[in-house]
């Protein structure tokens, strides 16, 4: 008798335990998202579009982050050489806080090359119909999940790309979508 009631305080705090850790695992994974739709007086699509109008590339991610108590999101473009450019916006104000052309320095000459490649291919793709742009994506997502998103970057699986959405709905709640990059045939 004395066994049982020894190990249910120690089953129940383990319990307890664990379930702390899971919040706590979930609160961290979104804490760069806004608290609601209306958070930010720049909405993602508004911020990549200064991106566009600043380095006049074509944007490949996207995402919100926070930093001494600043809210920004982050933008990677492609120029239409296969060049990397990187902007970040005042997700409040609209401000242009970096716009920057990802060159690196001397001894990366190899990665250098191959990401130009890379978004060379994908401005190809693009620019041929074979995958939809960042910005139709996103309007998508929002339209079908009613959110508003905040990030949104291409991933690759098995051979297959998609847009990972992640969107904020009228409730507050943090929404994941993923969207197939290629585009329709008709």
């Amino acid at each position: 008798m004395k066994k049982s009631s020894v190990f249910k305080p120690a089953a129940m705090s383990t319990l307890l335990g664990m379930s702390a850790l899971m919040v706590m695992g979930t609160a961290y994974a979104h804490e760069d998202a806004p608290k609601s739709m209306t958070e930010d007086s720049v909405t993602l699509l508004q911020a990549i579009e200064l991106a566009k109008t600043n380095t006049g590339g074509i944007p490949m991610e996207a995402e919100r982050d926070v930093e001494m108590g600043q809210a920004f999101y982050e933008i990677e473009l492609a120029g239409k050489n296969g060049e990397s450019y990187y902007t970040v916006i005042n997700s409040s104000t609209g401000e242009v806080i970096l716009n920057s052309n990802h060159r690196r320095k001397h001894g990366d000459d190899h990665h250098d090359s191959d990401d130009q490649l890379e978004n060379a291919l994908w401005l190809s793709g693009l620019n041929s119909g074979q995958y939809q742009s960042l910005e139709d994506v996103v309007k998508q997502a929002e339209a079908e999940l009613s959110g508003k998103a905040y990030s949104v970057e291409i991933d690759e699986h098995r051979g297959n790309y998609v847009y990972e959405v992640k969107l904020v709905t009228a409730n507050g709640r943090t929404v994941e979508t993923e969207i197939n990059a290629m585009t329709v045939a008709k």
